[in-house]
């Protein structure tokens, strides 16, 4: 488990609802960057920097290294509490 989280959201994205109430639940740190008004190109750039299509993006922060790593979406955070 990760000491915090990052995601990249759309405000209406279901998935994106549920990662976060999944993480206020768990009463876990988490910041949000909605990327709905974020030019296309910097979508695709991310899109492609994580060959991951879909959102949302979630990426967990480890306090020991100070960086982030790569989760995934929603179906990959609730796997990865079960690590």
């Amino acid at each position: 488990m990760f000491d915090s989280y990052l995601l990249y959201v759309r405000i209406q994205c279901p998935f994106c609802v549920r990662s976060v109430a999944e993480l206020q639940e768990r009463g876990t740190e988490y910041k949000i960057i909605e990327i709905d008004d974020c030019p296309e190109g910097f979508i695709s750039q991310l899109k492609d920097a994580y060959n991951h299509d879909t959102f949302p993006m979630i990426m967990g922060y480890d306090d020991t290294y100070e960086s982030y790593s790569w989760i995934g979406g929603y179906s990959d955070l609730i796997e990865s509490f079960d690590e």
